[in-house]
């Protein structure tokens, strides 16, 4: 009869090991699939148009040959992975931002990145009305809005404002330089 007791009680400690085994890898194998799978998808690259209160609204944009830039989760952006040939400063910009109390300010350097040198010309014309598109896009922006996973974002936002601006190319990427928030 000890034996039966013995064999009873070892098959049970082995169907509870092997059920323990079986949750961690599912655990294991859950966690990989999110973290590899869906993480990274509220940082789509098809970013873009915030308004001031919601730094999380999106949209797909189209980049300069015409194809619609592709969410896929990755953590790069489609701005980051876009070289441009030109860049154009646009010097320094110094805003108050829209928070309460109207004491934050935001300092920052931007540049506009393009491939096509022909367009230098028409930037160095209407650079004015530019700086203008720049400046309505920041100070409608909070402290909390000009952070890192949000940045794309915002040039999304300026390059859709300044294209339509112009006639002879169009911006693939916005440069940002020296950020001070305060």
């Amino acid at each position: 009869m000890e034996d039966g007791v013995e064999k009873k009680g070892k098959l049970n400690f082995k169907i509870v090991l092997i059920t323990l085994l079986v949750l961690i890898l599912a655990g294991a194998g859950a966690y990989f699939g999110y973290s590899k799978f869906l993480k990274g998808n509220d940082k789509s690259p098809n970013v873009a148009a915030q308004n001031s209160t919601s730094p999380v609204q999106t949209q797909q944009v189209s980049n300069q040959t015409g194809q619609t830039a592709q969410g896929g989760g990755s953590s790069s952006g489609y701005l980051q992975q876009v070289v441009s040939k030109y860049t154009f400063d646009l010097s320094d910009f110094t805003v108050n931002l829209a928070d309460e109390g109207g004491k934050n300010y935001l300092k920052i350097s931007v540049f506009l990145g393009y491939d096509d040198k022909k367009l230098t010309e028409e930037l160095t014309d209407k650079k004015p009305m530019i700086r203008d598109a720049v400046i309505d896009i920041l100070r409608g922006k909070k402290v909390a809005d000009i952070d890192p996973k949000y940045m794309d974002s915002i040039k999304m936002q300026i390059i859709q404002k300044i294209n339509p601006m112009l006639e002879n190319g169009k911006l693939n990427n916005v440069y940002f330089s020296d950020i001070l928030t305060q």
